[in-house]
């Protein structure tokens, strides 16, 4: 069962990163500011002497989401395969960061599949006490935390 469990995760987590169409700005540019001002940036997890390449992106996709870059951060995740390899806390930080991303960048319907697919990996998820609440983010979370209490384990049909 966790071995079929950790298959749909690996897949769900797959589809998102693998790219979605339309990243780039109205400018034609891959990466810029969506106009929402400044977010915080999502809470950096522990952090091992030698980073994985799964890591070493997902700090790159931090970086960029600081700057108020987020379409060059969802871009950097979604493209990055090393995450998709890395381990589960890896993963899990990149989701949560492609979510918050995709929301302050106005897409909402992303931002919530990966919430979705986050809650599906890490099932006992919670945002930290700054993040919770968040206008941008905080509606997307709490309905896919609620959808993944209402059906456990079971990964949202879109």
């Amino acid at each position: 069962m966790m071995r079929g469990m950790a298959s749909i995760v690996t897949m769900a987590l797959a589809l998102l990163l693998a790219g979605c169409a339309g990243l780039a700005a109205p400018d034609g540019t891959a990466s810029g500011q969506d106009g929402a001002g400044a977010s915080p940036a999502p809470a950096a997890a522990a952090r091992p002497d030698d980073p994985s390449e799964g890591r070493r992106v997902l700090e790159r996709a931090v970086a960029q989401y600081e700057k108020g870059k987020f379409l060059e951060a969802i871009r950097l995740i979604q493209e990055s395969p090393e995450i998709v390899a890395d381990g589960p806390a890896v993963r899990a930080e990149a989701l949560k960061t492609l979510a918050f991303a995709q929301c302050v960048a106005g897409r909402r319907p992303a931002c919530r599949r990966s919430f979705d697919a986050l809650l599906v990996l890490d099932p006992a998820f919670e945002l930290a006490p700054a993040e919770t609440g968040h206008p941008s983010w905080g509606p997307e979370f709490d309905r896919a935390r609620a959808a993944a209490k209402a059906a456990p384990g079971v990964a949202p049909r879109r």
